[in-house]
């Protein structure tokens, strides 16, 4: 809108100045004629011979000092006079005389007051050149303003020019009212282009405000395109990932399972084949080997059944008010023998008058014997495993410390991902009790991580407070 303000107003700037100029050239050519007319009318009326006269007779500067004065200087004063009034010229009409020298003088003047011989010291220059043959003369500038001239020679009986007679136009009124002219068509142009602007922006408002509303909603459309289309490179990683995981999963869960399978099967048909060749204590031995494998199958079996449905959100948290203290010995004394086997201490460190955890006891007894079982998994024969409870800002933090190899500290964020092994996991671990442990802790609102340094590491989880209403 600002582009087409602007074009038209030079549009009009220019075709006011090109009216302006063409008015100047119009008006200085009209003018030229009727002065040029005037000059010639003149120069056949005047008598060259009484001017020649006149001039030879009185040489001085102001000789002459009234119209009455001389009787040749009379004539041709009031044929210079009428003249001007019938021309109805704004200026007198002179005389003018070259001396040998070929400076210029005033003669007669159709003013009433002569101005006699005074030497014309403004004279343009094409009246100096032409003089004998008469010219007009276009704008020139003196000390008096713009001027448009017009002579013609005047010649005696012996067709001798003798003077020249010059009729004058001041140019600046005619300037002065066509620039008043210009302005006031400028001004009513500008009026006219603003109502006609003004027209044009309420005819073009709709327009261009469902351009913008079609601009917005096209840029609106490529965001939303832009979006989707991160959204769907995104859902296609995550979908890659998942292939991924799932891929590794089932050669994780394959090679599980398919382990203490194997141990099933070879060990009972050994039993079987080789029955009569075993001792007592050969079949014993086998057949604890294969229990203790279909334990360990047992319990594979059981964690990836809870975690998918922890996964999934079958399981539905339902929290009671119970001590932790107590649930935390219970869990102790389920795996005192196991300690004892490997001479590895169970350790205990529970804040005095510690407050009801609120939480799904069964589920927060499986994260604690998770836990615990991982804790004495990795643990050294004759070191130790720590429960510490505690109180901190109305929440209750819960840590499982063990003496061993510790975790590496790049591999801390990364204990709890389904089927991660860190370089110090034991090969029998399935990898994904932490797993359930972190899926549980989560389910009540909670976080759990691990922590680890020179010779312990630790892991902990809170849980909230019970607050009777």
């Amino acid at each position: 809108m600002t582009t087409v303000l602007i074009a038209f107003l030079l549009l009009i700037g220019y075709f006011l100045t090109q009216s302006y100029f063409k008015s100047l050239a119009e008006a200085e050519n009209a003018s030229l004629m009727r002065l040029n007319g005037i000059v010639y009318t003149l120069a056949m009326q005047m008598d060259g011979d009484a001017h020649q006269r006149l001039m030879a007779k009185y040489t001085a500067k102001d000789a002459i000092t009234t119209s009455k004065q001389d009787q040749d200087y009379l004539a041709i004063h009031q044929v210079l006079r009428r003249n001007t009034q019938a021309n109805m010229l704004n200026t007198a009409i002179y005389t003018i005389v070259l001396d040998s020298s070929n400076t210029c003088y005033f003669g007669v003047t159709s003013d009433e007051k002569p101005y006699f011989r005074h030497p014309y010291h403004s004279a343009p220059a094409l009246l100096m050149e032409k003089h004998a043959e008469g010219a007009m003369i276009p704008r020139y500038q003196d000390e008096f303003g713009t001027w448009l001239s017009a002579f013609a020679a005047i010649r005696n009986s012996k067709g001798e020019m003798v003077a020249l007679v010059q009729a004058d136009q001041k140019f600046d009124d005619f300037m002065a009212h066509a620039r008043a002219e210009v302005l006031q068509n400028l001004l009513v142009g500008v009026l006219m282009g603003t109502f006609f602007l003004v027209l044009l922006i309420r005819i073009l408002q709709p327009i261009l405000r469902k351009e913008r509303l079609n601009k917005e909603a096209l840029s609106a459309a490529n965001m939303e395109n832009k979006r989707i289309a991160a959204q769907l490179q995104q859902s296609l990683e995550h979908v890659t990932a998942l292939d991924n995981f799932r891929r590794e999963m089932i050669a994780n869960l394959s090679h599980d399972l398919r382990t203490p399978m194997a141990s099933i099967l070879g060990y009972l048909e050994t039993i079987i084949q080789k029955k009569a060749l075993l001792s007592d204590v050969e079949q014993e031995k086998f057949l604890h080997v294969a229990l203790s494998e279909s334990n360990r199958l047992n319990k594979l079996v059981n964690e990836l059944f809870d975690l998918s449905k922890l996964e999934s959100g079958q399981i539905h948290i339902e929290p009671e008010p119970f001590n932790i203290a107590e649930l935390a010995q219970d869990t102790l004394q389920k795996y005192q023998l196991q300690a004892d086997t490997k001479h590895v201490k169970l350790l205990t460190d529970f804040s005095h008058d510690l407050p009801l955890a609120f939480a799904d006891l069964r589920w927060i007894d499986r994260v604690l014997q998770n836990l615990l079982d991982n804790a004495l998994r990795y643990v050294y024969e004759g070191g130790f495993v720590m429960f510490t409870v505690f109180e901190k800002d109305n929440i209750l933090n819960f840590k499982v410390c063990n003496s061993g190899d510790p975790i590496p500290e790049a591999h801390l964020d990364r204990v709890f991902d389904r089927y991660f092994k860190s370089s110090n996991r034991k090969k029998d671990s399935t990898g994904l009790g932490l797993t359930v442990v972190k899926k549980i802790v989560e389910l009540h609102g909670e976080r759990v991580w691990a922590e680890s340094n020179d010779t312990v590491t630790t892991f902990r989880f809170t849980l909230p407070v019970y607050r009777s209403s």
